[in-house]
């Protein structure tokens, strides 16, 4: 089936084009600019406008747009003349141009601003929340963070302040919680507006996997739902955990520690990308590899930059030109000239 087939942009003589993995070009080099395939859909440009492609090289979304964004549940934000509008996947305007910005759709609704102020749209370009809000954050768990004032609180989906605006800051729901700022410290709510960690963190991610990671005294180290510490504060960075492991760093050394706090891969790397399909891209002075959940090497550091596994592929830099591995390192024939 066409749509299954995987193709790759490479760039020829300053245009693009798109090959198979055999390194057969499929769709014509002729574009100034061209992304990966996401699902069906690549994004191109010619002449300084964008739009969407699909694997067959027909144009979806028409390529006259000053700027175009991922598509989110269905539909991508377009620019056209500083106004932005959606489209869905078969290239229809579902909502016309006209907000200052627009953010994706989570949850089935989309937070945009128009004028000054921002406020929250249907699929149909319909307001279901009035814009009246200073601010306002994507919906997680049913709910949004929005500044009416001069301080930030939770709305639902009717626009219903659910939780009041009495805080600096607040970041998304996740599992239930959400970090929340009042006087330079971090704390956690729950959906009813209880404080259910107290303001003690400097800095408070959300929380993924069980856990959160926190800040106290420039230190990080991650603490659960009831606000018990499971991993001492003693690294300089702290990433939220995925697939039960984290990254943490200190002394600019990277590595990665269990849920328990043990250090499953040692800090020595210079930089260290996520998990993905088992596999990390990991650097060491300068040059990039890939290692699983071990520390094993897989591949080893010979690129110049690195990028996740996708579908078991993944874009890397060497020599300056972008190629394509497998999981084994294997180049699949596909590489910018």
């Amino acid at each position: 089936m066409t749509m299954d087939i995987k193709l790759f942009p490479i760039k020829s003589k300053g245009k693009y084009g798109y090959v198979n993995v055999k390194g057969e070009t499929c769709i014509e080099i002729k574009y100034a600019y061209a992304e990966e395939f996401i699902e069906d859909l690549a994004v191109v440009a010619m002449d300084d406008y964008f739009g969407f492609i699909d694997k067959k090289g027909n144009e979806i979304v028409k390529i006259e747009y000053d700027d175009v964004y991922d598509f989110v549940e269905g539909l991508a934000a377009v620019d056209k003349e500083g106004k932005l509008g959606y489209v869905d996947v078969e290239g229809n305007v579902v909502v016309t141009p006209q907000f200052k910005e627009a953010n994706d759709f989570s949850e089935g609704l989309a937070a945009v601003q128009l004028g000054y102020k921002w406020g929250y749209i249907d699929k149909k370009g319909k307001f279901v929340v009035k814009p009246e809000f200073f601010d306002a954050g994507d919906f997680r768990e049913g709910l949004a963070m929005v500044q009416p004032g001069g301080k930030v609180g939770y709305i639902d989906k009717l626009g219903n302040m659910v939780i009041e605006a009495n805080y600096d800051y607040g970041k998304k729901f996740s599992e239930g919680l959400a970090p929340v700022k009042l006087k330079n410290k971090y704390g956690y709510i729950d959906k009813l507006g209880n404080m259910v960690i107290k303001p003690k963190y400097y800095e408070a991610s959300i929380f993924k996997e069980g856990l959160a990671a926190v800040e106290i005294m420039e230190k990080y180290g991650f603490i659960d739902k009831n606000g018990e510490v499971i991993i001492h504060s003693k690294y300089d960075w702290a990433d939220d955990f995925c697939e039960g492991i984290a990254a943490v760093g200190i002394e600019e050394k990277y590595g990665f520690i269990d849920k328990e706090g043990r250090e499953i891969i040692p800090l020595r790397f210079d930089s260290v990308g996520v998990i993905s399909e088992g596999l990390i891209a990991v650097e060491m002075e300068g040059r990039w590899g890939y290692i699983n959940s071990k520390g094993e090497f897989i591949i080893k550091t010979i690129y110049d930059r690195a990028e996740k596994f996708v579908d078991g592929v993944a874009k890397v830099i060497f020599e300056n030109r972008v190629k394509y591995i497998d999981e084994n390192g294997v180049y699949l024939g596909v590489k910018s000239i």
